[in-house]
C-alpha cells in the first residue's frame, strides 16, 4: 500500500505542472541555503590609532564620519602607537566576532615598524600621509643649535613609551649613531613618556630631548612649536638617513607654513618623514575595501599640509602586502555600482550575484534536462498502456470466450486520464487510435 502511495506521490510530481514547480522549488531551497552561508559584511568596524591629541586619532575620528555616510559604524581606540596596533590586529584573527578594546579590524601603522614575515595576516590598503619625524629640545639644554642626535651625550631624552611606532623609530635612528638606548650608553637617560607627558616634563625642566613622529597639523605638535623655550633639530645628515632607511624621506618645512601669522617655524627646516599607512586585518570582508577606500580619501584632504595635491592615498611607502581589492581600487577607481549606488545596495546586489552564478549553473542543465524527463515519463506510461494492449490480445488469442470489454474500457479510461504536455499529446492520440483498432478488431 505505501508502495502505492509513493509511486502515485512520484507520478504526481514529475506530471505538469509540478514538474515545472517542484525545480523552481529546489532552486529557491539552494538559494536561502547559499543565502546563508555567503557572509554579509558587518556595518560595525574598529580602528586602532594612537594618542588622543595625535593625528593617528584624528584621522580615525574622520574616517569614522566619513563611513557613517555609507552607513558603517567605526569605533576609534586609541594606543600606545603602531606596535600595539598590530598587536591588536593579531588579537582580532583570534577572536574576529569581538570589538573589545583589545583588538581592532583596521589599524595605522607607521612606516619601518612591524614585520611582514612575522604578521602575514595584515595587509595595506594604502599609504594614506607622511608623518614627520620631530626632535624638539629645551634651547637652555644646549649652548649651540642640535643638528646632530651624536650630541645627546649626558642629556634626558624621551623616545616614546613602549608600544609605540615612535619609540621603535627613535632606536633605529640612535643606533645608526652607536647609540643603545637599553644599555643607556652616553650617559643618556631614557624616558618612555607619550607626547602630552613630555611636553609636561620639558617645561618642567626634566627632560632636555623629544623625538616625536606625527604630521605638524597634529593639535599636540603645534602645542611644542609653540612653546617659546623648545626648538626643533634641523638634520644635517637628512639624506644619509634616507639611504640607510628607505622608508625615511628628507623633508623641507618653509617657514611660516604651520602657522603664516605666528610665523611658525620662525625658519626653514630640515627633517625627516615617513608614511603611515591605513592597514587591515585578513578577517575583514573584502565589500568593505572600497568604502573604506573611498572614505580614507575623503578624510585625507581634511589632513593635509606638506603634502601635495594627488599624492595620498598611495601604493607606495609600506613593506606590507598589498591587499588586492586596494590595489584595484588605486587603479581604476570605485566600481560603477558603487559610484551610482549606495553602498548597502552594491552589497545586496554583489550577495545576489554571487548566489545567481551558482545557481543558474545548477538551474540550466536541470531545466534542459526536464524535456528529456518528461519524455520518458510519458512513454513509460504509454508503454504500460500498450503492455496491458498486447496481454489483452495474447489471452483473446488463447481464450476466444473471454469477456474482453470490462478490461479493455478500463484501459481506454486509464489512456483518457492521462495529462501530458501539448508537446507530447501526439503520443496519447495514437495510443487511442490503437485502442479504438483494437476494440474494432476484437468486435469482429
Amino acid at each position: 500500500m505505501i508502495k502505492n502511495y509513493l509511486n502515485r506521490l512520484l507520478s504526481r510530481l514529475i506530471e505538469p505542472p509540478l514538474i515545472y514547480i517542484w525545480p523552481l522549488i529546489l532552486v529557491l531551497l539552494l538559494g536561502l541555503l547559499f543565502w546563508s552561508l555567503v557572509p554579509r559584511p558587518s556595518n560595525k568596524l574598529v580602528i586602532t590609532t594612537g594618542i588622543d591629541q595625535g593625528l593617528y586619532y584624528r584621522f580615525g575620528q574622520q574616517l569614522s564620519k566619513e563611513l557613517a555616510k555609507e552607513g558603517i559604524q567605526l569605533e576609534v581606540l586609541s594606543s600606545a602607537g603602531s606596535v600595539e596596533n598590530i598587536e591588536r590586529l593579531k588579537d582580532t584573527i583570534k577572536d574576529p566576532k569581538s570589538a573589545s578594546p583589545s583588538n581592532a579590524h583596521i589599524a595605522l601603522l607607521q612606516g619601518g615598524v612591524g614585520k611582514t614575515d612575522e604578521h602575514p595576516h595584515i595587509s595595506a590598503l594604502s599609504s594614506i600621509f607622511d608623518e614627520q619625524v620631530w626632535v624638539f629640545y629645551r634651547k637652555a639644554a644646549f649652548k649651540t643649535p642640535l643638528t646632530q642626535l651624536t650630541a645627546l651625550g649626558q642629556k634626558r631624552v624621551s623616545i616614546g613609551p613602549q608600544g609605540s611606532g615612535t619609540r621603535a623609530l627613535s632606536q633605529q635612528l640612535l643606533s645608526l649613531n652607536g647609540i643603545d638606548p637599553d644599555r643607556n650608553t652616553q650617559g643618556i637617560i631614557f624616558k618612555d613618556l607619550n607626547a602630552v607627558e613630555t611636553l609636561t616634563a620639558l617645561k618642567a625642566n626634566q627632560l632636555d630631548v623629544a623625538i616625536l613622529v606625527s604630521a605638524p597639523q597634529a593639535p599636540i605638535i603645534l602645542q611644542y612649536l609653540r612653546s617659546p623655550d623648545l626648538a626643533v633639530m634641523s638634520f644635517d645628515q637628512a639624506d644619509a638617513y634616507a639611504i640607510r632607511l628607505p622608508f625615511l624621506k628628507r623633508v623641507t618645512v618653509p617657514r611660516g607654513v604651520i602657522n603664516l601669522a605666528e610665523d611658525i617655524p620662525s625658519k626653514d627646516l630640515t627633517i625627516l618623514a615617513t608614511p603611515a599607512a591605513l592597514v587591515v586585518s585578513d578577517e575583514i570582508h573584502p565589500a568593505l575595501i572600497t568604502p573604506l577606500m573611498r572614505s580614507a580619501e575623503a578624510a585625507i584632504t581634511q589632513l593635509g599640509l606638506l603634502q601635495k595635491e594627488g599624492e595620498f592615498p598611495s601604493a607606495s611607502g609600506f613593506a606590507w602586502p598589498h591587499n588586492e581589492d586596494a590595489k584595484h581600487y588605486l587603479k581604476t577607481g570605485p566600481s560603477f555600482l558603487h559610484r551610482h549606488l549606495p553602498f548597502w545596495s552594491v552589497v545586496w546586489i554583489d550577495r545576489a550575484i554571487r548566489i545567481g552564478l551558482p545557481l543558474l549553473v545548477i538551474l540550466l542543465p536541470l531545466f534542459n534536462y526536464l524535456p528529456v524527463l518528461i519524455q520518458m515519463r510519458v512513454e513509460s506510461k504509454t508503454s504500460a498502456i500498450y503492455k496491458r494492449l498486447r496481454s489483452l490480445e495474447e489471452r483473446l488469442r488463447q481464450n476466444r470466450t473471454l469477456d474482453w470489454h470490462k478490461e479493455l474500457d478500463q484501459i481506454e479510461e486509464q489512456a483518457l486520464k492521462m495529462r501530458v504536455p501539448k508537446k507530447f499529446a501526439v503520443n496519447v492520440y495514437e495510443l487511442r487510435m490503437y485502442i479504438d483498432m483494437v476494440r474494432a478488431k476484437l468486435a469482429q
